[in-house]
């Protein structure tokens, strides 16, 4: 496997490097983080990842540019001052891991769920979130200008210094259940978060 992972890798960077002219872009299904060395995990730029479990992973200033992540599962994951810019997230699993100084700019989320992070200093910046959970999360200084939140459930997360939500492009949250929604308007939603959020 490991010698089949560096032919894959090998083939990525030549893909990065002749913008797709040779070589081939980094498709991974079923991948452990552990089967990964350290420089494989910092070279998952623009890459497709499909089922891919990182556990206690350290992926501090990693780059995902572009990347898209379909049914990966994040357990315990420090991001430190990591790339999400233009990442195509669905339907992953974030549990017990921290985001700090990261960028999600343009990034899209559907389907997610967050359970017991941490976001500190990290912009949401034109980032797009649809049919989200985040549950017992803590947001600190978060830049939330012209994102869009639609159908959003924060389940007993608390925000910190929330920026610049009053000028999100859409703010919809969900104060019920996946199965049984209770939608906020606009106005509500951001009464809701200020409701919730510390000084």
């Amino acid at each position: 496997m490991s010698s089949n992972l560096k032919t894959l890798f090998d083939n990525h960077k030549k893909w990065l490097e002749t913008e797709g002219e040779s070589g081939e872009q980094l498709v991974l299904e079923n991948v452990k983080s552990e089967q990964l060395t350290n420089e494989q995990l910092q070279f998952l730029t623009d890459s497709i990842l499909t089922e891919c479990i990182f556990t206690d992973t350290m992926l501090n200033g990693n780059d995902f540019y572009h990347t898209e992540m379909y049914s990966c599962k994040f357990n315990s994951v420090s991001c430190n001052n990591v790339q999400f810019i233009k990442c195509d997230i669905n339907d992953n699993e974030f549990i017990n891991s921290s985001f700090e100084c990261t960028n999600l700019n343009k990034a899209e989320l559907f389907d997610c769920i967050f359970n017991q992070c941490t976001f500190i200093d990290t912009t949401f910046i034109n980032i797009g979130v649809w049919n989200t959970a985040f549950n017992e999360c803590c947001f600190t200084n978060i830049d939330f200008e012209d994102a869009y939140l639609e159908n959003i459930i924060f389940s007993n997360s608390i925000f910190i210094n929330p920026i610049n939500i009053d000028k999100a492009t859409k703010v919809v949250l969900n104060i019920g259940t996946k199965e049984k929604p209770i939608l906020l308007s606009r106005e509500e939603s951001i009464t809701w978060i200020s409701e919730h959020s510390k000084s």
